[in-house]
C-alpha cells in the first residue's frame, strides 16, 4: 500500500511540475504579446499612412486585446 501511494505522489509531483512550467511558459508568452501588441498597431497605423489597407477586423482585435486585462492566479 505504501508503493503505491509513494508511486502516486510521486506520479503527482511530476504533473504538478509539469503544470508550472507551463503557467510560466503562458505568462512569458501572454507579456511578449502584450509587449509586442502596441508596437504591431503602430506598423499597421504607418501602412495605412502609406495608403496600404490593413484588415479593420486586425485592428479591431488588436486593440480589443490590449484593453482586456491578463488575470493570473497566484
Amino acid at each position: 500500500m505504501r508503493e503505491k501511494l509513494q508511486v502516486m505522489r510521486s506520479s503527482n509531483a511530476k504533473l504538478m511540475e509539469t503544470n508550472l512550467s507551463l503557467l510560466l511558459e503562458i505568462r512569458e508568452t501572454d507579456t511578449e504579446i502584450n509587449t509586442t501588441r502596441p508596437q504591431l498597431l503602430m506598423l499597421c497605423k504607418q501602412l495605412e499612412k502609406r495608403g496600404i489597407p490593413v484588415p479593420q477586423h486586425f485592428l479591431e482585435l488588436l486593440t480589443e486585446d490590449q484593453q482586456r486585462p491578463i488575470e493570473h492566479s497566484a
